[in-house]
Parts: structure tokens; C-alpha cells; sequence
């Protein structure tokens, strides 16, 4: 869709760019910095001297490549760029960006320059380490309980990223064990939420596609009234022992309870 309406007859070109306060710059066909606004002096002053330019002033006539592990990649993308681009950065893990790239064309519709707006985006990828760091806290070792049987119990909160790693793990380790039943231990939650119930059953349904049963333990008075909301053909269990007891069962074997047990005396 073409721009709509005129722009004031005075303004510059350049006041807009200045007006806009994000990092912007300007580089040409061959991918050299040919103009930083006011913005982009401040943001990127002190990081062009992790490469050893001291004088912002000096980055001008400098290669783009100098931010970009993989510069012929790059270079590749924006010599075919026809519209906009964008990507992510991370200049020596002090400052990341989400790079807008878009192609500056004349009248005639030829590719003169390229125009990159660089948005700070360190706060949020820090914080999304960060949340990866707790993910990987959180997540607790998938347990071997007995022969071709595996546990884990769910801890703490439960959102996509946990709940997909949660599962690939699960996954992995059944496979990797060859584990025919695997437990899902709910006593540490007090209540059930939609989330929790959605990943529990994705893994659910997921170990039953492998060949695994998975039984879901733990479950109190206060979880089976949650529970009941949820239309999920889980097989349910108020304690481990309890799935144990139902697992050998299956498998036709008991617990014989050795205090009660005849001692080889008799």
C-alpha cells in the first residue's frame, strides 16, 4: 500500500530519523556506515571501542561487517534484500538488538543505501536468560523408580517453555530406558490450573503414542475436586505406592512384605 498524505514542504529528511530516537544509521551498497544518528553516537559509542574505535566519528566508512559472526551470510541477505529484514544481534554480550534492515531506493527504483534501525533489546534477552536459568533450576531429574519404571514430580510453576522441555525430556528418557510405565507425581501441587493439566496431558498422550502408561500420582482430595473439571482419561493414584501396587499387578507379580514373611526358621 502506497504512504498517504504530504509531508510538510520544509521538512528534512534527516530531522525525521533524528525525531524518531531509536539507533539508526545508514550504510551503503557495499555495506560501509555512512551516517549514525544523534542516537546512534550515544548507543553505539562505547561499543564501537570493543573494536578498537575509540572516536564514534571514525566508525564512519567502517564496514558492517565488523558486527556479524558470519559477515558473507549477512552481506548475502542484504544484497537480496527487497524489502524489510529482521534479525537479532549480539555485539560482544553487552548489548543486543533487534535489527530492522530496509532498502533505501531512488525515484528511478534503483537500491542506493540501506537504512538499519537498531532497537536495545539487553534488559528483555537478559531477562529471557534468566528465565531460561530458572526453567533449567526447576526442571527436576527424571527418576528411576523401579525396573521399566520412571517418575517426576511437578514443582513449581508450569508455562509453555517449562512444559515443552518437561516433555522432551520425558520423552527422551522413556525412550533411552525403555521405561513401559512412567509416573507423574502431582503431591507437591495443591490445586490443578489449565496449564499444568494441558502439559501433564501432552505428555500423557505423547508416552501412550511410545508405548509407556503413564499413571499420575499424588492426587489429594483438594486435586481430585480440580481434576474434576478436566474431560482427561488419566489413570489416577493418591500415592506412589499405590501405582506401584497397581503397576505389578499388571505385571502379575506382589509385594510380599517381608516383616509378615515366614523367616527361613520356621
Amino acid at each position: 500500500m502506497d504512504a498517504i498524505g504530504r509531508l510538510p514542504i520544509h521538512l528534512n529528511g534527516q530531522f525525521v530519523l533524528e525525531g524518531i530516537q531509536e539507533t539508526i544509521m545508514v550504510a551503503d551498497l557495499d555495506y560501509r556506515i555512512q551516517w549514525l544518528n544523534s542516537t546512534a553516537v550515544e548507543q553505539l559509542g562505547p561499543l564501537f571501542k570493543l573494536y578498537g574505535v575509540e572516536n564514534v566519528k571514525d566508525a564512519i566508512g567502517m564496514s558492517m561487517d565488523m558486527f556479524h559472526a558470519a559477515p558473507s551470510h549477512q552481506q548475502y541477505i542484504m544484497k537480496n534484500l527487497e524489502t524489510t529484514h529482521r534479525a537479532r544481534i549480539n555485539i560482544k554480550d553487552q548489548y543486543v538488538a533487534e535489527t530492522i534492515i530496509h532498502p533505501i531506493y531512488d525515484k528511478n527504483g534503483e537500491k542506493r543505501a540501506y537504512l538499519l534501525m537498531l532497537l536495545d533489546v539487553t534488559t528483555q534477552a537478559n531477562a529471557e536468560r534468566e528465565r531460561e536459568k530458572i526453567i533449567e533450576e526447576l526442571s527436576t531429574p527424571i527418576l528411576k523408580v523401579w525396573d521399566n519404571i520412571l517418575a517426576v514430580p511437578i514443582v513449581g510453576k508450569m508455562d509453555e517453555s517449562r512444559g515443552t522441555k518437561l516433555a522432551e525430556k520425558v520423552l527422551g528418557e522413556c525412550v533411552k530406558e525403555r521405561a513401559r510405565y512412567f509416573l507423574i507425581d502431582l503431591s507437591s501441587l495443591k490445586e490443578m490450573n489449565d496449564h499444568i493439566a494441558y502439559h501433564i496431558n501432552n505428555i500423557h498422550e505423547a508416552l501412550r503414542l511410545i508405548g509407556t502408561r503413564c499413571l499420575i500420582v499424588g492426587i489429594s482430595a483438594e486435586m481430585a475436586l480440580s481434576l474434576v473439571n478436566y474431560d482427561y482419561n488419566w489413570t489416577t493414584f493418591a500415592s506412589v505406592r499405590q501405582s506401584i501396587a497397581y503397576i505389578l499387578q499388571e505385571e502379575g507379580k506382589e509385594i510380599v512384605d517381608i516383616k509378615n514373611s515366614p523367616s527361613d526358621s520356621e
